[in-house]
């Protein structure tokens, strides 16, 4: 990692940096790319909103990473926890340190509002996110995901 890299919250100028890092992470993971306009839209949504925060690693040459990242009150065990959904580093700046400079910006967030859990997922394929997750302190949870998939006004039949 340069020590020119450094952490902060992204704003709406950032956008066009990271659609394309959502372009990279979906290609990664498998999952079609998604629209410009669509990213675009979200990330305002998202500087918007109280319990959200967007983070991005910039260097010299731009956005080398983002992370998305939600504070969610957590009813079950009376705290908050924070849930981040989306942590990309562009490839061509991946083992330089961004991924930890990021979560580093996570933890800070996490830290100011008094948060005690971190959640992420990363699909079994990902095994270099899932290492560095783990080499980060993450542990995986014995837990099973479930997605719904279709249409919520015409769900699948479940007798089907």
């Amino acid at each position: 990692m340069g020590s020119t890299n450094e952490v902060r919250e992204a704003t709406v100028e950032d956008a066009a940096e990271i659609y394309a890092l959502a372009c990279e992470l979906a290609e990664t993971v498998g999952d079609a790319p998604p629209r410009e306009e669509a990213v675009r839209k979200r990330l305002k949504e998202l500087l918007e909103e109280p319990r959200a925060c967007v983070l991005v690693a910039e260097g010299e040459g731009g956005v080398v990473g983002a992370a998305s990242l939600w504070i969610k009150p957590d009813l079950a065990h009376g705290d908050a926890v924070v849930e981040v959904p989306m942590l990309v580093v562009a490839e061509h700046h991946r083992r330089e340190g961004v991924g930890r400079l990021l979560m580093a910006g996570v933890r800070s967030v996490v830290a100011r509002n008094g948060a005690t859990l971190i959640e992420l997922v990363a699909t079994r394929a990902n095994v270099a996110a899932r290492e560095f997750y783990r080499s980060l302190g993450f542990v995986e949870a014995d837990v099973i995901s479930l997605e719904f998939v279709g249409s919520p006004e015409d769900p699948p039949d479940p007798e089907e």
